[in-house]
């Protein structure tokens, strides 16, 4: 298995819609509705993708990780967006195709997005997850994420979904 990270291009729109609309029916069923996720469609997510590449968030990167140059995962990062974590970094989002589920490609994917915060001159990071996504928590704390007391829902169409947020330092202090 090849698996490459690379930045994301506008020809990637298709494959990223797929693996979203896929990692979220797997990754979220049992967390939220059912009917919510088997409305999710790579249509239905296509222009929006295709609106991200032509029009990134100012600041951030998506990356792409292939496996035998098939997309196979994202991951998105840039500044953070709520005001009270300052100068972190923040991951945005982090998708892995179910058929490539723990064969590494989500690691290689966060240890990229752990150097590219860096390189953009964050020292630490954030993300949010769903609070009863234990799969997800368990791979953040696995590499070196953790937990915080900030919680708040997020607002989807036609639901709310709690989320707890993680921190991260991405580079070591000085002595």
């Amino acid at each position: 298995m090849n698996v490459v990270v690379r930045p994301g291009m506008s020809a990637d729109a298709e494959a990223l819609s797929v693996a979203h609309v896929r990692a979220w029916q797997e990754g979220y069923r049992g967390l939220m509705p059912q009917d919510y996720l088997d409305g999710l469609t790579v249509a239905g997510h296509l222009t929006g993708w295709q609106e991200r590449l032509a029009n990134p968030r100012e600041g951030s990167r998506l990356l792409v990780a292939t496996v035998d140059e098939q997309v196979a995962g994202f991951a998105v990062f840039g500044p953070a967006r709520d005001p009270e974590s300052g100068d972190d970094g923040e991951l945005y989002a982090i998708n892995v195709h179910p058929d490539h589920w723990r064969a590494g490609v989500g690691s290689l994917l966060l240890a990229e997005v752990h150097a590219g915060l860096a390189d953009l001159g964050h020292a630490n990071a954030v993300l949010w997850v769903v609070a009863g996504n234990d799969r997800a928590r368990r791979f953040y704390e696995r590499h070196g994420w953790t937990v915080e007391a900030v919680e708040r829902s997020e607002k989807l169409p036609g639901l709310t979904v709690p989320e707890v947020r993680y921190a991260r330092r991405l580079v070591e202090e000085e002595a």
